[in-house]
């Protein structure tokens, strides 16, 4: 039987989940329950920065779908706060994966140990929404605006997990279990890498493709990020609409029974492909904007 874990250790950094930002939400989950996701109630986020402040809505709404190992959120912008605004700046760019977030144990220390690194940070962020049964909350360490041209980076500490991955939420009929790694592309590959090894507290592994040096691997404590050259990801992803650098491009997820899946999503008339032995890719959705690799539990993303 498969152990999978959600938390992270002391000292253990994970890949948590990738958000697509959206400008329409019902279009996005529409084409997400069409793929065979269940997804959480619709959500307004609010937060605090002080203790005992009361909170206030912090721009952002989103709905999920909760997997055995991570998840992936889907956010629009409410209002006209700050991060409403940086939201609907990054979907006039594209629609799609602009937000990466990895989690770890202790979210204070680590807001210190990356004003040690010398980032700018915002004050340590308290997130919460409200779910059947009570209040997720979320201690999360966030950048200033501007250090990270990707996306949205940042780093959290999950204080409900048991409200957040509820067995109820967990079975999809696609049959996917797990987050498995994220892509991008950078027009300089090595500075952002050196920039997500401050970030992460971890030293990548050099990639290439066909023995050709075109970016970095970091092999985290569950899951993995890729930085490649523009090259390297229409390698990896022949075909793929890169809008502009740098770009997120792509996610992968693994499933336990790849040919179930594949079933499903063909009786949903959704286009897929075979690119590799147990790898499927799934062209991006218009209401969505990403590239999506399904994958048994042996293989490895089309661009590792």
């Amino acid at each position: 039987m498969t152990t999978y874990r959600q938390l992270p250790n002391d000292g253990e950094i994970f890949l948590d989940h990738s958000g697509h930002f959206v400008p329409d939400m019902d279009a996005a989950s529409t084409a997400l329950e069409r793929m065979g996701f269940n997804m959480t109630p619709y959500t307004m986020h609010t937060m605090t920065t002080v203790p005992g402040e009361e909170p206030r809505p912090s721009g952002t709404a989103n709905r999920c779908i909760m997997l055995r190992e991570g998840y992936l959120e889907i956010l629009c912008a409410v209002g006209d706060a700050p991060l409403a605004q940086q939201l609907n700046a990054a979907v006039a760019r594209y629609s799609g994966l602009h937000l990466l977030a990895f989690s770890c144990a202790d979210a204070r220390s680590n807001h210190a140990r990356l004003t040690s690194a010398g980032f700018d940070m915002q004050p340590l962020v308290n997130l919460t929404r409200n779910v059947d049964g009570g209040t997720l909350q979320f201690s999360v360490v966030r950048l200033e605006p501007g250090q990270m041209p990707e996306g949205r980076t940042q780093l959290l500490q999950h204080n409900t997990p048991d409200l957040l991955w509820r067995e109820d939420l967990m079975n999809h009929p696609n049959g996917i279990v797990a987050v498995a790694d994220v892509v991008m592309a950078s027009a300089d590959p090595d500075e952002a890498a050196q920039r997500f090894e401050r970030f992460l507290g971890f030293t990548p592994q050099t990639h290439s493709i066909n023995g050709i040096f075109d970016g970095w691997c970091f092999a985290l404590d569950r899951a993995s990020f890729t930085i490649l050259g523009v090259d390297g990801l229409t390698a990896a992803l022949p075909g793929i609409d890169i809008p502009s650098v740098p770009f997120i491009a792509a996610f992968a997820m693994r499933t336990n029974d790849l040919d179930a899946t594949t079933a499903y999503l063909s009786k949903a008339g959704l286009r897929h492909q075979t690119i590799a032995p147990g790898v499927l890719r799934l062209d991006p959705d218009p209401a969505l904007g990403s590239t999506m690799i399904v994958m048994n539990t042996e293989a490895t993303a089309p661009w590792l």
